[in-house]
């Protein structure tokens, strides 16, 4: 009996040693590299619908998770806006219904649903597979959190992934509208303070990570649009250091992926981006907000990944409707691959749903499967031309 009780209390405190080892990271061992060494992240932006969700949403959510059969599955902010829970049953449900794990971060639009954003984080945590948590309720916003992800033997934290909420609007003293919100130097210097833990408990080592948040901060903007010394109204967008850029974007600096409109980003600047820079684990930022936008740029180091939106409710681009899918492997985590999963591809494929209702039917997606790939012809051709021009080869 002494014997059995021995081993019991030696199996007790080894648990308790584990998870002392993982200590201040929420659901540490929830996420690993699978057993070939490959995580796969899928990221779902601008949902923005309300109850009844479209059909036509629901039905990519689903076929899309299919198709990529991902890891994680984060939602990039606008996710519901409507104050009615069954929004979010018909959003999550395809991923409780796969046994998905998932995560998100909020948007500029999702408190105006009409629910606070702590009430939505436990609307969330209701579900089986939810990951998020506000990891220090006094930062600014709620549930900005990161989420260690273990190597695939589990023996040491081999990737992380950070969530923050960038807020929704700023006004100045008489309340007119400035513009989009940012992420605050509290927040920044959460995740300096937490990057180091992460590094020590990684041997000193820095743990590869990826950055999740809703609106895109100045300095990408920066690297792509023109800059102009003047406000030209909505031909430029503003920033509060007095900095103006153009609408006009060089499409030359992307690495990949298409500008169809104005972005939309922060007003304010606290050094979210400088801090990424300096900070050496941060492989890229994967933002949404900019609904018909998708592409990749990168700024001092750092990638900026714009992921499209999946909206059937609100404006939306039929080119660029999708989701976009991240891919790392543990043997080479500084580095990963990412492609985007449209809503005409997955229409193409044998078996879906996708145009079977009134939303989209299967002609508007055939069609529009085609045109994108017409257009993606004439983006390379183009960007080609207008990169030899400005290097003086044309």
């Amino acid at each position: 009996m002494k014997k059995a009780l021995s081993l019991i209390l030696s199996i007790c405190m080894l648990f308790s040693l584990v998870t002392i080892g993982f200590a201040g990271h929420k659901d540490s061992a929830a996420l690993r590299f699978d057993e070939n060494g490959n995580l796969k992240i899928m990221v779902l932006a601008d949902v923005q619908d309300s109850y009844p969700l479209h059909y036509d949403t629901i039905r990519f959510i689903e076929e899309a998770l299919d198709f990529s059969n991902p890891d994680v599955v984060v939602f990039c902010g606008d996710n519901i806006v409507d104050a009615d829970e069954r929004a979010f049953k018909e959003m999550l449900t395809p991923l409780v219904e796969r046994g998905v794990p998932f995560t998100f971060v909020f948007g500029n639009h999702d408190e105006e649903a009409g629910f606070d954003k702590q009430t939505q984080l436990e609307i969330y945590q209701s579900y089986p597979g939810c990951l998020a948590y506000d990891a220090v309720p006094e930062l600014h916003g709620c549930a900005t959190h990161n989420l260690p992800v273990l190597s695939s033997d589990g023996s040491k934290i081999a990737f992380n992934l950070w969530m923050f909420d960038c807020g929704d609007y700023v006004y100045d003293s008489y309340g007119e509208w400035l513009g989009y919100d940012w992420v605050r130097e509290d927040q920044i210097e959460w995740y300096n303070t937490t990057r180091e833990e992460l590094k020590a408990e990684n041997g000193g080592e820095l743990v590869p990570s990826m950055v999740f948040q809703h609106i895109i901060p100045q300095e990408p903007c920066e690297k792509i649009f023109y800059p102009t010394d003047m406000n030209l109204g909505e031909l430029t967008f503003n920033f509060s250091d007095g900095t103006h850029l153009t609408v006009v974007p060089d499409i030359t600096q992307l690495e990949e992926g298409y500008v169809f409109e104005k972005s939309c980003p922060s007003y304010g600047n606290d050094g979210q981006w400088d801090a990424l820079v300096q900070g050496g684990d941060v492989l890229g930022m994967v933002v949404g907000h900019d609904h018909v936008n998708n592409f990749i740029v990168n700024c001092d180091g750092v990638d900026l990944i714009m992921a499209p939106g999946v909206t059937n409710n609100s404006y939306y681009n039929e080119f660029m409707q999708g989701a976009k899918v991240i891919e790392i492997n543990e043997n080479n985590p500084w580095e990963y691959t990412t492609y985007t999963m449209t809503a005409n591809e997955l229409a193409m494929q044998e078996g879906s749903g996708l145009g079977d209702e009134a939303d989209r039917n299967q002609f508007d997606y055939t069609l529009n499967y085609y045109l994108e790939k017409v257009f993606a012809i004439f983006h390379r051709i183009l960007t080609e031309l207008f990169g030899e021009f400005i290097n003086g080869e044309l």
